[in-house]
């Protein structure tokens, strides 16, 4: 074991970068960002509506909201490790599943248990594992983390296009779930650490820290969480955080088969979305690096309206020249929820009860991570095109700029709680 006065040549916080690199690219990257691919053969294979099975990732999200909610009382009463390496085996064998279902109710048994162990190995737990490694550059260690999910999206929708045309959407399932299960077992019992005191070391940028802070013993910055949510700042900011992830997370889900529907062929949806996946690799590693430069309200409104150009493009993607605006979109406005919210909780809220802060506005994330697919199901089922909800969604960002323009402090380094 390392002292804590030794230097070593790489810094292991980079290394569980690494780690997470690899889960977010599999339990994310596939279990997420993949699911579109299996909409249109699951649905003309089964007889389902493309409503019903976009309800697949309501649940998942609904399942992540309600985690969300009582993050703060989990972290007080249950193992973080012992979570995280349930959730490395029940992930990937929910995942497995899929390809055994007989009717709808059945995926969305699977979708239920999905969604709980993603959210447990990937945003709840890296958020608060990587504010224990960091204490300088956490934006960046964020970003590189998460730009795993763009990464995995981008090898990965090929080779679920390339499964199910060859071997079939439920064999696509199983080789898939395999996947899962190596990307989050290996990390989660082999690397992940989830304080640097295990291994004797400290945080990056502690040595900046004030004397009593490096002790220990000065109080955390920020307010708790019971005096937070009578804040108008708080309200505004978990209401924005809702507005844009119910608009911005049609770019992934729905990017395939709007294109197919608009006249493409499979091969160039196939390749828009690689693309895509390759913009929301590269969006979250600098959106990280953004926010430590730029500061948090600039950097926030840059990410939500770069997703409201996004959806311009998916609305005259009929246009080849306004494809680049989707891909805008994806690269810095779809990398908001999972980069932006635990930046923004931390940044202006502080680390006392950040837990329980942060587990609160993912629960306003993953509400309109719910809302949307159903909704986008449910216009396309009646009107035959997602074009009006496409609209419906720009509006609901042009909302959340100009709230998070009032709101939003000025200067960058100011982290209170209220207005």
């Amino acid at each position: 074991m390392q002292t804590e006065s030794a230097k070593p040549r790489l810094f292991y916080g980079w290394v569980i970068v690494m780690g997470g690199i690899v889960i977010m690219a599999t339990v994310i990257g596939i279990g997420w960002n993949c699911f579109s691919q299996f909409i249109k053969p699951v649905c003309a294979d089964m007889g389902f509506t493309r409503q019903a099975m976009g309800a697949n990732v309501t649940l998942l999200s609904f399942s992540q909201m309600f985690l969300n909610f009582g993050w703060g009382y989990i972290l007080r009463h249950f193992s973080l490790r012992k979570m995280l390496r349930t959730a490395a085996i029940l992930n990937p064998l929910a995942y497995f599943c899929y390809s055994f279902c007989r009717n709808i109710w059945m995926f969305y048994a699977c979708s239920v248990v999905i969604g709980v162990t993603m959210n447990i190995l990937t945003t709840l737990s890296f958020s608060l594992i990587l504010s224990n490694w960091f204490h300088e550059k956490r934006g960046t260690a964020i970003g590189l983390t998460f730009m795993g999910t763009g990464l995995g999206g981008m090898v990965f929708n090929p080779l679920a296009a390339a499964l199910i045309g060859g071997m079939g959407w439920r064999m696509a399932y199983r080789v898939l779930g395999v996947i899962i299960l190596l990307g989050a077992v290996i990390p989660v019992y082999f690397i992940v650490r989830l304080r640097p005191q295990e291994m004797g070391l400290r945080p990056l940028g502690w040595e900046k820290e004030s004397p009593a802070a490096q002790a220990g013993e000065a109080e955390e910055e920020g307010m708790m969480f019971s005096e937070l949510i009578h804040t108008a700042r708080f309200r505004a900011v978990c209401l924005c955080v809702c507005f844009a992830t119910t608009a911005i997370g049609c770019l992934t889900q729905l990017l395939s088969p709007h294109l197919t529907d608009n006249g493409y062929s499979t091969g160039t949806a196939a390749f828009m979305v690689s693309l895509g996946m390759a913009a929301l690799a590269f969006g979250k590693m600098s959106l990280g690096v953004i926010y430590d430069r730029l500061g948090t309200r600039r950097s926030t409104l840059l990410s939500i309206g770069c997703g409201a150009l996004g959806l311009v493009g998916m609305v005259f993607c009929r246009v080849p020249l306004l494809l680049p605006l989707v891909l805008l979109g994806q690269c810095f406005g779809s990398s908001f929820g999972t980069v932006a919210v635990p930046i923004i909780t931390q940044n202006l809220f502080g680390k006392k009860d950040y837990g329980q802060c942060f587990g609160f506005i993912s629960a306003c994330s993953s509400i309109g991570g719910a809302i949307s697919p159903t909704l986008n199901g449910a216009v396309f089922d009646r009107m035959g095109s997602y074009n009006p909800a496409f609209i419906a969604w720009f509006c609901l960002l042009l909302a959340a700029l100009a709230i998070l323009w009032v709101v939003l402090p000025r200067d960058p380094e100011r982290k209170a709680g209220g207005c």
